[in-house]
């Protein structure tokens, strides 16, 4: 029997969850259907676009994403303490732009008036549940799937499912599950085989990552400093990966670069969690940009090999330190989907998980002992 999803997901308390979705019948409804010659390939942006604008309202951090042609994975992590320091207008103001008012029946949504933001403001317990909305990861969930199912459906001129059932949720609970899941993620085109490297991942946070990487270091004219793991570039092929060059750059791949080199740069990835927190942002993984996106890079060459069990002797030190087995890596990566149910995370940290909800046993420990350490790792 399953588990109430409120039995591990909690309001009010910061977790980090890996959370997907799947189109009824697992037809192509995000792809080229074969069968009908339809192309629906247009949606995957149209959840990009969705996440990006959700996460400018909701305090939910999107750690990482992948859109295929008939499911979606995403990671978030809730973030109580962001919403907890908003005012009440600020939380009226984000709770109208996510549901608009509507002043005449039929009519199209506007935009919140002062007044009505203010009005809002002067309902102190409707305030306090919406503040709980604006960190839950089931309005989030919610208000993703419910939009792309009523454009689609829109589209087709349907009524009905879009997505086979309400979305599958696993609890991240350390930064070895964190980072395994991440990566499982953001190499789901290269498992699928409709991409060969990371950069050329569509629809995807790695390649999002990427490119924001390349037109930081395009703009600033400079090639920054080896990662632990190698070169960083080393993940770019062709051309691209001439870093040296970074006006060639600039000018073949990132059109619309400031032309002043005084105006501000938005990278690609800011709505994005970024990986290494800094004074002004909290990340999600003790390691650099530059090192995630080479972590992601080794992985999914040994992916596409035929001898999984060659490990790449540059990769084992940064699995150690994050709390993974490397000999274990490639399996894990490739099917962590299958392997583990509720929760992933280091052995302790599961029985700890399952003595929370009073159950003896979780599906994955099996799959945890071989994946990840025993222990957590020491702090850098």
């Amino acid at each position: 029997m399953g588990l109430p999803r409120s039995k591990y997901v909690r309001d009010g308390q910061e977790g980090v969850y890996h959370c997907f979705s799947r189109c009824v019948r697992r037809a192509f409804l995000c792809g080229l259907d074969a069968l009908t010659g339809h192309d629906f390939s247009h949606r995957k942006a149209w959840l990009v676009d969705r996440l990006r604008y959700l996460a400018a309202i909701f305090a939910v951090d999107v750690c990482a994403f992948a859109v295929m042609i008939n499911h979606y994975h995403t990671i978030l992590r809730l973030r109580p303490d962001i919403v907890a320091s908003w005012s009440d207008w600020e939380v009226a103001t984000r709770w109208l732009k996510l549901f608009p008012p509507r002043r005449r029946s039929g009519s199209k949504p506007a935009s919140a008036t002062e007044e009505e933001i203010r009005a809002l403001t002067q309902c102190p317990a409707r305030i306090a549940m919406l503040r709980k909305r604006l960190c839950s990861l089931s309005w989030f969930m919610g208000r993703l799937n419910e939009f792309i199912a009523r454009t689609a459906n829109k589209e087709d001129d349907v009524k009905g499912r879009f997505w086979e059932s309400r979305f599958k949720c696993q609890a991240l609970l350390d930064d070895a599950a964190i980072a395994a899941c991440m990566v499982y993620v953001d190499l789901n085109p290269i498992r699928a085989g409709i991409a060969s490297t990371p950069e050329e991942s569509d629809f995807t946070s790695i390649q999002e990552r990427i490119r924001a990487w390349q037109r930081e270091t395009s703009a600033k004219g400079t090639v920054p400093d080896k990662a632990p793991l190698g070169n960083p570039s080393s993940f770019l092929d062709g051309d691209v990966a001439k870093l040296e060059d970074s006006q060639a750059v600039a000018s073949a791949v990132f059109a619309g670069i400031p032309a002043n080199p005084s105006d501000p740069i938005i990278l690609s990835s800011d709505w994005l969690c970024q990986i290494q927190s800094d004074s002004q942002r909290r990340g999600i993984l003790q390691m650099t940009e530059a090192q995630y996106i080479d972590l992601v890079d080794r992985s999914g060459r040994i992916l596409k090999t035929k001898n999984q069990a060659a490990i790449d002797p540059n990769l084992a030190p940064i699995l150690m330190r994050i709390g993974a087995n490397p000999p274990a890596w490639p399996e894990t990566i490739a099917h962590f989907g299958s392997k583990f149910r509720l929760a992933v995370g280091l052995l302790p940290n599961l029985r700890n998980f399952a003595a929370q909800l009073s159950r003896r046993w979780l599906i994955g420990v099996t799959a945890a002992q071989a994946a990840f350490a025993s222990s957590p790792p020491p702090m850098a």
